[in-house]
């Protein structure tokens, strides 16, 4: 506990912001609020007027920032007047910078770090106090987590290391330890895959946690507090004696009921949108765990092969809770695939319906696992947007990664989407294993036939974890570079393809499907500013 006294300033207002992002604009509120709030949390402040106090602090972690001169924004490393750390957080979660994301610079796409919120939200629970730093949404540098790590001097700092931000999120680690970090743990998928070759390639990272974090996050802060032996942890790897120790697996937690949501009061709603709409959109999960074998996805390796659900009343009820505590109408749910369990989907929106909630949502499909009737239903709950994984247009394809669809599947979810007025996104993988240039021109015209709204063309990439990274690896054909990894950039050949021939294949499926006039003039009609955000991906260098 501190004790503060601020004698020199003349304050002509002030904000009581907790866990600020590194760049929030400020905006005036009374001064006799702000003394009262300030009084309340124990702090000494001296409004002009009154004399200064001595008080004692005693909430967790905050931050007092001033504006003076006048100025009605400023940025938070920008005031220099002050700005008082006044306890040392014991958690500073870092989502990396991502700088090179086409999702995020063409399409505007922020979404919130769930992962890292879920083990916030049940640290929260056991009286650990928590900070977010998402670099990626608030457009930070590894400066300012240099800074941000030396104000707080958190007990540990936590980072997410996914595949193409891996480097990312190593020089956050460093930056971390520039700033005086003691413990840096990563953990997301990445790290859950690939623990050994990044313990042994940097001494930035002290920590890896494997798998679903919440309760190893939980433990091995409790474990870090009593200064006892990690190796009663389970789902860790770390340095030991000069060696890299590995303890056992978690089990997989099952009641997801029974994980607190996430802690949302964490990030400021208003850096979350997809494609500049004028509100925020909230993400939400309702599965774990995947029973499909696709080669290229790493969803049952990281989950498990048994799916994991919510009950749909829990998941309403969070929806109801966002919406009135963060005023937010627009719900994407993150699920690998929402629909996989038909009859949970039509009990949800059934109940959903009941709520009469007046929002808006979206959800990835299965085309094998969905039907126009229950399209119908999404609908009438309030669900505007399907992403579907088509994959490709050639059955053959299809068979081979063992993706378990038929393309009359896909066609008939299409027509039933737009028969009901859905916007459809097709996902379409470039450079999958016996692709060639007839299956990918193929594909194309498959894609234009279903009329999507819109269409990714992404190359297929062998990530960690995957049956299509195994056979990759063995073959020799994997690239050193984890930032190539990113869906946009050819990183393997087909024994069909070159590098430089996929790249065009992806280059000229944008074209063809986005460049019809026909399209263009009806989704610029329809859709607007996404439309636009659309083009820009064809322009993109």
């Amino acid at each position: 506990m501190r004790i503060l006294h601020v004698s020199s300033l003349h304050l002509l207002d002030a904000q009581l912001i907790h866990s600020p992002p590194s760049r929030r604009s400020i905006c005036p509120r009374g001064i006799s609020e702000h003394r009262a709030v300030c009084l309340a949390a124990g702090i000494s402040i001296p409004f002009p007027g009154s004399d200064p106090k001595r008080v004692l602090y005693a909430p967790l972690h905050l931050f007092l920032i001033t504006r003076r001169m006048g100025q009605r924004h400023l940025s938070l490393y920008t005031i220099i007047e002050i700005i008082v750390p006044l306890m040392a957080a014991d958690v500073l979660f870092i989502n990396p910078p991502d700088e090179k994301s086409k999702y995020k610079k063409y399409l505007n796409i922020r979404i919130p770090p769930l992962g890292i919120l879920y083990i916030a939200a049940v640290l929260e629970e056991h009286g650990i106090s928590i900070e977010v730093m998402d670099c990626a949404a608030e457009d930070t540098t590894f400066a300012d987590i240099e800074r941000r790590v030396a104000a707080t001097e958190p007990f540990i700092v936590g980072i997410t290391a996914t595949t193409p931000l891996l480097e990312e999120a190593v020089k956050a680690a460093e930056a971390a330890k520039r700033g005086g970090a003691k413990t840096v743990v990563l953990g997301g998928p990445h790290a859950t895959f690939m623990h050994q070759e990044i313990l042994s390639g940097t001494d930035a990272v002290d920590i890896i946690i494997k798998g679903e974090g919440e309760y190893t996050f939980l433990e091995l802060y409790q474990a870090l507090r009593a200064e006892s032996d990690l190796q009663t942890v389970s789902g860790l790897v770390f340095r030991s004696g000069g060696e890299i120790t590995e303890t056992d697996d978690r089990p997989y937690h099952l009641d997801l009921d029974g994980l607190p949501y996430p802690a949302r009061h964490l990030i400021p709603k208003e850096n979350y949108r997809i494609f500049d709409v004028n509100m925020p959109i909230a993400t939400l999960i309702c599965s774990r765990g995947c029973p499909m074998a696709c080669s290229f996805c790493a969803s049952s390796a990281l989950h498990g092969k048994v799916i994991r659900k919510r009950s749909p009343q829990n998941v309403i009820s969070e929806m109801k809770h966002i919406r009135e505590t963060l005023g937010i109408p627009m719900f994407a749910f993150m699920d690998d695939t929402f629909t996989l369990v038909p009859g949970w989907v039509e009990t949800f929106c059934r109940l959903l319906i009941e709520e009469d909630m007046d929002i808006e949502w979206g959800c990835t499909a299965r085309a094998d696992r969905i039907d126009a009737n229950l399209i119908g239903l999404m609908k009438q709950a309030g669900c505007e947007t399907l992403f579907i994984g088509v994959e490709s247009g050639n059955q053959d394809i299809l068979d081979r990664i063992r993706k378990g669809t038929r393309v009359d599947d896909i066609r008939a979810i299409f027509r039933a989407a737009r028969m009901y007025g859905m916007r459809t996104i097709a996902s379409v993988a470039i450079g999958l294993p016996g692709e060639t240039k007839e299956t990918v021109k193929k594909s194309i015209a498959f894609v234009k036939q279903l009329q999507a709204s819109y269409a990714l063309f992404s190359v297929a990439t062998p990530y960690p974890g995957t049956e299509f990274y195994a056979a990759m690896k063995e073959r020799g054909a994997l690239p050193q570079n984890w930032t190539r990894f990113d869906l946009f950039q050819p990183i393997v050949e087909t024994m069909n393809l070159t590098i430089d021939e996929i790249r065009d294949l992806q280059a000229g499926a944008y074209r063809e499907f986005y460049l019809r006039p026909i399209y263009i003039l009806k989704t610029l009609a329809k859709e607007g500013r996404p439309f636009f955000h659309a083009m820009r991906m064809l322009v993109s260098p």
